[in-house]
């Protein structure tokens, strides 16, 4: 088995990448001076990316044991091969075959922005990578290459989750007039007016929206702008009140995050040929004022 001291001796560069043993879990500990971030082996998962002289902008819970099969809780879960729950088979995990997994490290560099990760797995008849770019803008790519001799077809989503200072005082801006599915009645679709707010439980799932929305939050003083290309769907989530439910949530943290998604959501799920490689990008840059 590989370990973390294996890999930091194969990946290390001097002090702006190393990796570490987090009880139990390998970290890529990225350290630059325009912003620091760690990423989980398990998931490829991003658990922070703090630019230089402000707080995080990603919310994470205390991780999991180890090796238990357990998902992680926060930072940027990838969700593939599909979003939410399973079509037609509950006792598949939910969002998808990646999540609970251990990773590649396949490479690390020095930019001039900052860093480059980049982390691969092989999963339903396909080979993913995801391409990290950690500076003051952070970068993430995930490509999917069909390694089959059939058509496959799939749903996704980065899922990030933000940190806010109260989650009741965010809006999120871009949505306005945009049918969504609100999934927290019955799934009926509705449309947007004006901002969304999050001070109740929310899941409303955009299945078609625009490249561009921004997280308004006065608490911080900041504005989160993401940035999509290569999806169409938008979900903007938070459990409200139910959060009580979710055991791996602290109390004394429900209502500082938020979760704004970025994917490809039914109906508009994705076909890759055989030998196609289909990518989902997303960045997310921090505007230091909010308006």
């Amino acid at each position: 088995m590989t370990t973390a001291t294996d890999l930091d001796t194969k990946h290390r560069i001097a002090d702006l990448v190393r990796v570490v043993d987090h009880d139990g879990h390998t970290v890529i500990v990225v350290s630059t001076p325009a912003a620091s971030a760690d990423i989980a082996l398990q998931g490829a998962q991003l658990l922070s990316w703090t630019p230089t002289g402000n707080h995080d902008v990603l919310w994470c819970a205390p991780l999991p044991p180890a090796n238990t099969g357990k998902a992680i809780r926060g930072g940027v879960p990838i969700c593939w091969p599909w979003f939410g729950p399973h079509a037609t088979d509950a006792t598949q995990p939910q969002h998808g075959l990646v999540r609970t997994i251990n990773w590649t490290l396949a490479e690390t560099r020095a930019t001039d922005a900052g860093a480059h990760i980049a982390l691969t797995h092989d999963a339903f008849g396909c080979a993913l990578r995801l391409d990290v770019e950690i500076g003051t803008r952070l970068s993430i790519t995930l490509s999917t290459t069909n390694t089959s001799t059939a058509s496959v077809t799939l749903t996704e989503a980065l899922h990030p989750y933000f940190r806010v200072a109260a989650v009741g005082d965010v809006a999120i801006h871009g949505l306005d007039g945009l049918i969504y599915r609100d999934n927290t009645d019955g799934m009926r679709e509705k449309q947007q007016v004006g901002t969304v707010r999050t001070g109740q439980e929310t899941i409303a799932v955009f299945p078609a929206a625009p490249n561009v929305a921004e997280i308004e939050d006065p608490g911080l003083k900041r504005r989160i702008r993401i940035t999509r290309t290569g999806g169409r769907s938008t979900v903007v989530w938070h459990p409200g009140a139910s959060v009580s439910t979710f055991k791996d949530i602290p109390p004394e943290m429900a209502n500082t995050f938020v979760c704004v998604e970025s994917g490809n959501i039914a109906p508009n799920a994705v076909t890759i040929a055989p030998g196609a490689t289909h990518q989902l990008s997303v960045s997310y840059e921090l505007l230091s004022t909010a308006v």
